[in-house]
């Protein structure tokens, strides 16, 4: 007789530790010893938070010891788990939702373990020299929580598996702690996904500059003095602001503990030339110069926003570039502090691609907008839970006209105010206008990043093409066999009796998983996902050289190239494609 393995969930903190020994050098501290943690360091000089701990939580009926060579022994953890909750990251497609947030919706996890006494074994590595005994001093995280003030951005994780699998054979998520809360019977912890350290952290690129003017500076001068910073708050070459005026310099250098600039040209990137008073800032520039878009979203989410490099595979998103977005090279310069969120949700919309984070292979994912090729179909019948498709209607964000203001005259300026471009692109769907009523549905898109006529076209025709209809939404839950082989992110085809062509006849059309979560551990998963018939359009000459003709294509080539369609959107063998592409 076989028996079912039970469920089993775990949740993993992962807490810093500092890798000295107390009182071995480098760490001469004396005194009552520490706990090797950040706050209750006592030498700092030698502090090297390197070395982590892993605090493993179960359930208390999970104690089973496993026979399985490799599993997990749950009775090795501490049996403090009560529950735990997620929500899931939600994207916000093309920028297209004026509801969300320019990155969308975060991941979101909230755990709740209980309060026990605890004896600090494995949690003090110097317990045996303690002059107490530490189970009759407070509780585990009345302790740990004295103990590791700074846990804000600690790493935790959910496991989820069945009983006899190892840790890395489970589903894993993986979230940084937001808060924890503490009260008589344990604590409730609230987690979300990387991204919130550049979504909710107040982060900036450029950072606020320290710098400031050692003297008045007239507006002829071509050098000056800064006080208040240091050399490598400034690059060796570049821009800087001071007040509304942006000046390029060739040189910098230290001055005792100032830094003279030479070399100054004044009044650059469309900014007038002006004097300026001693002790005014003189702010650091960020300039990007025709420079792929996936670069620019890196560099914003690596270098300025401290995000781990780890979390990035960054040749997947230069292939996905050189794929689909390769003349999509972008020219800004940040002349004061922006929300970083904010910046590169410009980017992703202006470039007509999502980035999000994947919270199952730890990873934040790249992917332009763009017709997808599932080669898989869901049907009501055979993989779709019965009674869990529902699909909802998004007026909200249809439009018949796209107006893409770009060519920033002067960088000092505010870059949300559309009067102050010098160029825009229009493109108006005048039979949807008048399909849907005759009232005019306008997103206008203040595109600092785009440099070119052809890059504002693209956006513009792009974003109409996808948006010019009625945005359709389904919810739809899978069972396990079928719900782990997609995510967020994902595409997939689905014929369902609820989505029909006009003749009544069910139809198979195409979707973009938007969220996805695990309704029940093991069990069911539930999707959220939007219409992905229209793709958008890009135009892009291809060379008649090297571009094979139709009937000599491949069926890859067809689908990446792209041939002109017919007025029924056939291709030249008359088959039916869901974008129109050149």
């Amino acid at each position: 007789m076989t028996f079912a393995r039970r469920p089993i969930e775990v949740v993993e903190i992962v807490q810093p530790l500092c890798s000295r020994v107390f009182g071995t050098s480098p760490c001469i501290a004396v005194g009552i010893k520490c706990y090797n943690t950040d706050f209750t360091c006592k030498f700092r000089a030698a502090l090297d938070m390197t070395d982590s701990l892993s605090l493993k939580f179960v359930k208390p009926l999970a104690n089973v010891w496993q026979d399985a060579a490799g599993a997990f022994q749950p009775a090795l953890a501490i049996q403090g788990l009560v529950s735990y909750s997620t929500a899931p990251t939600s994207l916000n497609v093309s920028g297209g939702s004026r509801d969300k947030s320019p990155l969308g919706y975060r991941a979101v996890a909230n755990i709740r373990i209980k309060d026990f006494p605890w004896n600090d074994v494995g949690t003090d590595p110097y317990r045996t020299s303690r002059t107490y005994d530490p189970i009759e001093r407070g509780s585990f995280w009345t302790k740990w929580l004295a103990r590791n003030p700074f846990h804000v951005g600690y790493t935790i994780r959910i496991y989820e598996g069945v009983e006899g699998d190892a840790l890395v054979d489970m589903i894993k998520r993986e979230y940084v702690i937001e808060k924890i809360d503490h009260g008589r019977d344990g604590v409730n912890i609230t987690a979300k996904d990387i991204l919130s350290q550049v979504t909710e952290g107040g982060q900036t690129a450029p950072q606020l500059s320290t710098g400031s003017l050692s003297l008045d500076l007239t507006d002829v001068a071509t050098s000056f003095t800064v006080v208040g910073a240091v050399l490598a708050d400034y690059p060796a070459t570049g821009w800087v602001r001071i007040g509304d005026e942006l000046l390029a310099y060739t040189g910098r250098a230290l001055s005792g503990l100032d830094i003279d600039f030479t070399g100054a040209t004044r009044g650059q990137l469309g900014s007038t030339a002006a004097s300026h008073s001693q002790f005014d800032t003189v702010q650091r520039v960020i300039a990007y110069e025709n420079e792929p878009f996936t670069d620019i979203i890196y560099d914003l989410l690596v270098t300025w926003g401290g995000i781990d490099a780890a979390f990035i595979t960054l040749s997947d998103w230069t292939t996905e570039f050189g794929v689909w977005r390769p003349t999509f090279s972008f020219t800004a310069y940040l002349t004061a502090p922006e929300e970083i969120q904010k910046l590169i949700g410009e980017i992703c919309l202006q470039a007509q691609a999502n980035i999000w984070w994947d919270e199952r292979v730890q990873k934040i994912l790249l992917k332009a907008q763009r017709p997808d090729f599932s080669g898989v179909t869901m049907t009501d019948d055979a993989n779709i839970v019965a009674g869990s498709y529902s699909m909802k209607e998004k007026p909200q964000e249809r439009v018949s006209q796209a107006w893409v203001y770009y060519g920033l005259r002067n960088w000092s300026d505010n870059p949300n105010d559309k009067t102050k471009y010098a160029r825009a692109s229009v493109f108006v769907d005048v039979d949807k206008q008048i399909q849907y009523g005759g009232k005019p549905s306008v997103r206008e898109i203040t595109a600092r990043w785009i440099p070119t006529q052809n890059i504002a076209n693209n956006l513009a025709s792009a974003y109409l093409q996808r948006f010019r209809d009625v945005r359709r939404e389904i919810t739809f839950e899978l069972g396990a066999q079928d719900g782990t082989t997609y995510w967020t992110g994902d595409s997939l085809n689905i014929n369902h009796y609820l989505d029909v062509n006009i003749h009544g006849a069910a139809k198979v059309s195409n979707w973009l998983i938007t969220s996805a979560e695990a309704v029940m551990p093991n069990g069911r998963y539930r999707f959220v996902a939007e219409d992905n018939e229209s793709g958008g359009i890009f135009w892009e000459w291809v060379d008649a050289a090297t571009t094979p003709a139709f009937v000599d294509a491949t069926e890859d080539q067809k689908q990446t190239i792209g041939y002109w369609l017919d007025d029924n959107g056939n291709d030249a063998g008359g088959t039916p494609r869901g974008f129109r592409w050149l």
